[in-house]
This record gives C-alpha cells, structure tokens and sequence, in this order.
C-alpha cells in the first residue's frame, strides 16, 4: 500500500518538476481497451467503458478483442476518461500530436455495443475529446504498428500451421525485445492477418530468416544469402513459433517462389476445421478449434515431397478456394480418390490435375469417431450427359468403313501410285484412332496400362493422319501447284524416292511428337507439360478448358490447328495456280503433246480437288469442333450444336469412304479385280478421242509448262482416262 502510494507522489512529483518527460493520458488502465455503449434506456448520449483485452466480458458478450497499447516506461501515463462532459470520439494518424489536457484521453477502440448488439469494429486509436475543447498539442509521441499472428497467451505452431495457447511465451513484450523496437514511446498491437483471397501466408522461421522492423515495413532476408524483401503494413505478421520459441513471421505474397516457399491451400482460416452439418451428409461447415484434439497435420502429404524433393520447410498457406458449382471431398480408402501433392503445390488425383483445391482436418466424431485430412475439390458438374453407347456405334462404323477403303486401295495395284501409297497411310492412321477410340467409348478401361497405351493409339493416329494429310496437300502443290522446271526422270524410281521422304517426314514428326509427349508425361518437368495420359480418361487427364487444359493444347490442339492451316494454304495456291493454267491447257492442239498434257491437267485437278475434299472432312471438322468449343458456354441450352459436330467428326470413316470408294472408275477396277468385268477394263477406260487422234501436234507452247507435263512414262496414265469422267482414279 506504502509503496503505491510513494509510486504515485513520484509521478506526481516527477511530473511538476520536469518538463522533458513525455506524458501520456490514457482512457482505460493498462491491458484494457475500450468500448463504446450506445442505444440503452432514454440516455440520449453515447458512453464508453473499459474492457478486459483478453478475457471474454459477458455481461457485454464481447470476447477477446485482444487490441490494446503498451506504453513505454519512460513514459509517464494517466488513466482515466474525462468526467462531467459529453465525449466525442476521434481517430489518430499514426504520428499523433498528443495534449495533456485533462479533458482528452487516448485509447484502443475494439468494439461498439448498441442496444446489447455487438457490432463489429476494426481496432483503431482514438482520442476521447470533451466537446467545446480546445485541443492544443503540447506532447509529441510516436505510435508503433505491430501486428501480432495470434491473440495473447497464444502462440503460433509452423508445423500445424495454427495457433495454439502458451500462457508463458504468448505475450507482446517478448516481440518488442525480439524485434528490438527502440525509441518508441507507444507500440500499437493488433492480432491476426488478413490476406488477400489470392495471396499466401508465407511462414517465414527465424532459422531461415532475418527478421527486422522499419517503421511499419517488415524487411525479411534469407540467410542463405543476401536478398532483401520489404513487406509493408498489413501484409505482415510476427509472433513466437510454438516449439523452437523463435521469431516467426507470416507475410502476405503472390508469389511463393520470392521466398521458396512450397505453398498449398487450406479450405478453412487458421484455427479452424471442418465439421458435418448431419451424420451421413457430406456438407461441412467451418469451425474454431476448441482444443488440440483437431490439428491440421498434413505429413502425410508432405513427407514423401521432403524425401524426393527436399521441399516444405517454408510454407505458405491460402485459405479458401471458390466453387461455383459446390465442393467434392476426396475418400482416400477408394483407388479413384486417391490423391497427392506434386512439387509445384497442385493436386493430382485420377479425376484431374489441378490449383483449384483445398486440404482441409475434418471432424467426424460425433459421427464415426474419426478424424482425419484430406482433399476438397470444386465439383464440376457436366452440362450434358453424353450417350457414349450411340458414339461407340457412330465410331465403329468409321472403323469398318476405313478397314474397307484401305483394303480396297492395297488389293488394286492400279491404286497403288505414289498419291494412292499416301492415302493408304492416311486411311490406316485414321483406322489406328478409330479402333482405339472405339475400344475406350464401349466401357471403361480398368487396366491403367491399357488405358495410357490406347490413349498415345488415338493421340499418335490422329497426329499422323493430319500429317499424312499435310504430305498430299504438299505433293499436289510440289506436283501440281507450284511453277518450276523439271528435267525428264523415270517416274517409278522418283516416285518411290519421293514417298520416302514423304514416310521420313510423316512417319518421323508423328513419332516425335508422341515420344516428346510420352516423356513429358512420364518425367514431368511443369504441369503445363504433364498431358497425364490415362489419369480419369484414357487421353489427357485435364477438365477441357480449365487452367490444367495446357498440355492438351500445347501437344495436340495447336500443333493440328498449324498443320491445318498449312494445309489449307498449299491447296489454296494450287487452286490459284490451276486456274492460270487451265486456259493454256485448253489452248492445246490435238496431237500426242496436247492429249498428253490435257490428260496430265484432269488427273491433277482430279487430285487437288480430292485432296480438297479430305481436307474439308478432317480440317474442317476440326476446326468447327475447336471453335464450339472455345466459344461454348456450358450454362446456355445451345449442346445441340455440340451433339451435331461430335456426330460430324465420329463418322469422318464414313465420309472418307465415300469421297475414296463411289467413283465410277473405281467400280470397274474392283469389278476388274473380282474377275466380274466382260469388257476389257483397259478398252473401256480409254478416251475415244486419244485413239482417234495418234497424229502428232506441231503447235507450240510454253516451255515452262511442257517441261512440268511431259515425261517419258506418262504413257501409261493414258489408260486410265473416261468418256465422261476425266480424273485419275484414287
């Protein structure tokens, strides 16, 4: 008693004699913040009360504001909250002009209660000022910001990534000692931090970094070296880790690889878990943690990175991830929802690779006596259910219809040219897709194995039919389309010399393409390189045009987009160069010259407009099924149109059956062949006129354009020439 009243002469004292020392007049004791009261009875002004800054107040149902100043002690400080006048309330900046009038009082402001409401204020310093006062600055003291992780008497746990309670460590002078926070008069505390919705809470342990205060700025510096990172107000908060009693701290950032931080995402905010609306019901709601029986432990996700990675000593936790449609939590005990964490922080899983998750503890005690962790994903509800059996059938009858074009186009040898060899290989790359999208339509592939290699069967056969059907579009521009002079050659060695470069090409970029996929795949680097052939769906296992969708554009989308817009170029200059041409042709005399060059002009018309016709068929097709969709929007009554592009490019067998098998000539040599035709194919098949006329032309003409149309070997293409069909049969 003696002593507190000698404590109090000695301020007294202390304060009359000297006027160097800085005097600061606060509203509620020390360790109390205040609150405002409002609304009660027929009192027509507002009152203030202290509070308790860390144990909950029932009579005023406000618990653990945690917000409160602590006054440096060579500060001298008077409590109290002006008397006998009606108070208004004003907000400081940070560096405050404070007077000593007995008529103001500074303080925290944590809450204001209106009519026995709580309503819920952000912590701030204000003055309490009696109205009609002149405030006039005679003391200048500087306020210092810290926000502390967690609220007094707790601490905060890097391996659980929570706070958790340490009535011994868990207090704010303790990090004013750590942070060395001098020649402040007055330390501002504030409790939690708020990150942006795409930011992480990087956790940054004192073993790693260096932590120190600049006014309000956080400057963090690995000690593995010299980078320094500024984080600034609000973006920052410090406390002691749970088991090292070390300084740590949370920073807010876009960017985890800044600090090298593996970074993940937590459904719930710190401190808190999921637990079941009802038994039996998956939906889930976010709770506080109410003691350490329900901890965030994620080893099992973690040690297997650690091991073959040597990551997850820096961690950086989001909360929260954004589901339009819903959430799906994964069952780890069924072979389809197991999952894991990759290094880059994203979620496999056999239904996708993706960011769009979350882990979260989940608490099912009162249900099953369980507690456990596991995966939340964004559920993604299809916007059509596909009939896969009407598919199965559409793509079988694409099968069998190629099965009988190819095998019609090898058992005639008249066929078998270099542009018939070329077909060949692009009807059976065109079988290989089919059979094997067939087989994955009928059911679902169990074998894991069987699924991958059907899925590189469909990638391969399409990327080899868009190449194969690049080659003709490059051999009738190469033969056809484009001017230049060609020297007389024998026409069956060029030709198997030009189909081999053909097959290097084809043959060698398809297989290429599908290797660099494969390794991709089973050695990933990036994510946006891991085409996850056979996870979910026997081809690439990403949600089409989701942010995981990378890989099945990089390797399959745009690699076909360029050959087809390739395509169309070549056989657009073709066309352009038919028709100069065409005039020039017709300009021909009768004679051996003029046959032999007018017949050359139909047999390559003839193939531009069949290669025309394929290219409409596969490229067309698929750049309407590109362009659905990219433009479609699921949530609009338009799959119609969807269902009709799919059909289109399901029956793509059909109608190359049909452009390649029902021509006239074809029917002859096929009737040729069976040993059904009474009537010399050869005889039928000559052009009356090419009998006629064997005398030979004596007229002229351009030199350029005999030189490309006339060689020795061309008598035998005479042959094949109708009466009223004047191209070469394919």
């Amino acid at each position: 008693m003696w002593s507190l009243v000698t404590l109090c002469v000695f301020y007294v004292s202390l304060s009359a004699a000297s006027d160097d020392y800085k005097v600061f007049r606060k509203c509620c004791p020390m360790k109390q913040s205040l609150i405002k009261l409002s609304g009660y009875g027929i009192v027509s002004t507002d009152s203030y009360k202290c509070m308790n800054s860390v144990y909950e107040i029932s009579d005023n149902n406000v618990t653990n504001p945690n917000s409160h100043l602590i006054v440096d002690p060579g500060v001298l400080v008077e409590y109290g909250v002006p008397n006998d006048c009606d108070l208004q309330m004003v907000q400081l900046n940070e560096i405050i002009q404070l007077s000593t009038n007995r008529d103001v009082c500074y303080d925290r402001f944590v809450a204001e209660i209106n009519n026995g409401t709580v309503e819920k204020v952000i912590p701030k310093t204000v003055a309490l000022v009696c109205n009609g006062t002149e405030v006039s600055p005679e003391t200048k003291l500087e306020i210092q910001n810290v926000r502390k992780c967690c609220p007094r008497g707790q601490v905060y746990d890097t391996e659980y990534h929570l706070c958790r309670g340490d009535s011994e460590f868990g207090n704010e002078e303790w990090i004013i000692k750590q942070l060395e926070i001098k020649h402040t008069d007055i330390v501002e505390f504030e409790n939690g931090l708020h990150c942006k919705l795409e930011e992480y809470a990087v956790e940054l342990k004192e073993g790693f970094f260096r932590l120190e205060l600049n006014g309000d700025t956080l400057t963090v510096r690995k000690r593995s070296g010299d980078k320094e990172i500024l984080v600034p107000k609000g973006n920052w908060c410090v406390d002691q880790e749970y088991t090292s009693h070390q300084l740590v701290a949370r920073a807010c950032t876009l960017d985890c690889s800044a600090f090298d931080a593996f970074c993940m995402r937590k459904c719930c905010p710190v401190g808190e878990h999921f637990q079941p609306f009802r038994c039996g019901r998956p939906a889930s709601m976010c709770v506080p943690n109410t003691d350490d029986s329900i901890l965030f432990n994620i080893s099992s996700y973690m040690e297997p990175l650690k091991t073959e990675y040597g990551i997850g000593d820096i961690m950086g936790i989001r909360s929260e991830v954004q589901c339009k449609a819903g959430k799906i939590a994964l069952n780890s005990s069924q072979a389809e929802d197991r999952h894991t964490l990759t290094k880059e922080g994203w979620l496999l899983s056999p239904l996708s690779l993706t960011n769009d998750y979350c882990l979260e503890a989940f608490d099912s005690r009162s249900c099953n006596d369980e507690v456990y962790v596991t995966a939340v994903l964004c559920f993604v509800k299809p916007p059509v259910v596909k009939d896969f059996r009407i598919s199965f059938v559409l793509i079988s009858i694409s099968a069998a219809c190629l099965a009988l074009t190819l095998m019609v186009y090898c058992s005639i040898p008249e066929l078998r040219n270099l542009h018939g060899l070329t077909l060949i290989c692009h009807v059976s790359t065109m079988l290989l897709a089919y059979s094997c999208l067939a087989r994955v339509q009928y059911n679902h592939v169990k074998n894991e194995n069987l699924c991958v290699a059907l899925g590189y069967g469909i990638y391969f056969g399409f990327v080899a039919a868009f190449a194969w059907l690049n080659v003709m579009c490059l051999d009738i521009w190469w033969t056809f389309g484009s001017v230049r002079t060609v020297q007389a050659h024998h026409k069956s060695s060029a030709s198997r010399r030009r189909f081999f470069f053909y097959s290097l090409y084809a043959w060698g970029a398809s297989v290429t393409l599908t290797l660099i996929t494969y390794l991709l795949d089973r050695f990933p680097l990036t994510p946006v390189l891991d085409a996850n052939m056979g996870h979910s769906m026997c081809w690439f296992g990403s949600t089409q045009n989701s942010a995981t969708d990378w890989p099945h554009y990089i390797f399959f989308v745009i690699p076909m987009g360029l050959v087809s817009g390739v395509n169309f170029v070549l056989w657009a200059l073709t066309a352009r160069h038919c028709s100069r041409v065409k005039s020039e042709v017709h300009r021909l005399q009768a004679g051996s010259v003029g046959d032999r060059a007018k017949r050359r002009f139909r047999i390559d018309k003839a193939n531009l407009t069949l290669t025309g016709k394929l290219w409409v068929v596969m490229g067309a097709g698929w750049i309407s099924e590109l362009i659905s969709t990219l433009l479609m929007n699921p949530e609009k009554n338009v799959h119609w149109i969807m269902t009709i592009v799919d059909m289109v490019n399901e029956l793509q067998g059909v109608l190359i059956f049909i452009i390649l098998i029902f021509k006239p000539k074809l029917y002859y040599l096929i009737r040729k062949r069976l040993g059904c035709s009474r009537t010399s194919t050869v005889t039928r098949l000559e052009k009356p006129d090419a009998r006629k006329n064997s005398a030979s032309s004596s007229a002229r003409t351009s030199s350029t354009f005999l030189s490309r149309t006339i060689s020795t070997d061309e008598r035998t293409n005479k042959r094949v020439s109708m009466p009223h069909d004047n191209s070469k049969v394919q």
